[in-house]
């Protein structure tokens, strides 16, 4: 399983009480990133690929992970865990929202799952709460772990550096599911996941979704794991004027190790740590 870890040599253990800890835990693996907040500077990223699995073998991958290291066990000075679950995630107006209800809106949507967890965070501009499941046993090990932790869904950190006058469409690519997410100057118009087998199928679900959509969006952005040498990136420049790749958010500085990163797949975690 393909592993990554880059570590700046700026990064000093005994001072964790400096850094901003994110942490990620979706479709494609377990990851966190490090914030050293008086260099304003991305000093640590780590990424272990995990396979689809039974809560109770994907429990055992994460808790070797925090084995190999006490790092996760030290105290920062703040922390953020990020669900990525877009197949597991329903959107609901914050204005028929009801925390209490959290399972019952899943229970609506999607198919119900045994032993987990709903739980929601509000996605700021969208007027929407993304409610999302995660294992039982997955949470409450993670808030054992990290008690003052924010737990929310990747869309609360994505969809607030979207802010935009443009209509657009975002790509996000992962091993098998592709998550589509439209926006206009009005706000969150579309989101949707689809499992893909190939490229052929990322672009029907991509060209199918915009055709049902009441615009056409100016500009798309990818982002997951998928760079400019990536065949569907060049597909998508023949049916759309300005495509892009996500970039890493300004307001941060990186370490020369996490500059040289060969795709877009941490933006989010990233987006997270500003």
């Amino acid at each position: 399983m393909q592993r990554i870890s880059l570590v700046d040599e700026t990064f000093d253990i005994n001072f964790t009480l400096e850094y901003k800890l994110s942490i990620q835990l979706s479709l494609d693996g377990f990851s966190f990133s490090i914030l050293d907040q008086i260099q304003n500077k991305v000093i640590y990223l780590y990424h272990q690929e995990l396979f689809d699995a039974e809560p109770e073998f994907l429990l055992k991958r994460i808790k070797a992970i925090y084995d190999e290291s006490d790092l996760l066990d030290l105290p920062f000075k703040k922390t953020r865990i990020i669900i990525v679950a877009p197949n597991r995630t329903s959107l609901v107006p914050v204005d028929f929202f009801q925390k209490e209800n959290s399972a019952d809106y899943l229970k609506a949507t999607l198919q119900p799952a045994d032993k987990k967890s709903a739980q929601s965070s509000l996605i700021p501009g969208a007027e929407c709460v993304a409610v999302f499941e995660i294992a039982e046993i997955i949470l409450q090990f993670l808030k054992e772990k990290h008690p003052t932790a924010e737990i929310v869904s990747n869309l609360s950190i994505a969809y607030q550096f979207e802010n935009t006058t443009q209509s657009l469409l975002r790509v996000t690519i992962y091993k098998k599911h592709i998550v589509l997410t439209a926006i206009d100057q009005d706000g969150l118009k579309f989101h949707n996941c689809f499992f893909y087998e190939g490229e052929q199928d990322m672009l029907y679900y991509i060209l199918g979704s915009v055709k049902n959509l009441s615009f056409e969006p100016e500009k798309v952005i990818l982002d997951g794991i998928v760079n400019k040498h990536e065949t569907i990136f060049h597909r998508l420049r023949q049916y759309f004027h300005q495509v892009e790749i996500a970039e890493n958010p300004e307001g941060i500085h990186f370490s020369y190790l996490i500059e040289k990163l060969p795709d877009a797949r941490f933006i989010n975690l990233f987006n997270s740590l500003t």
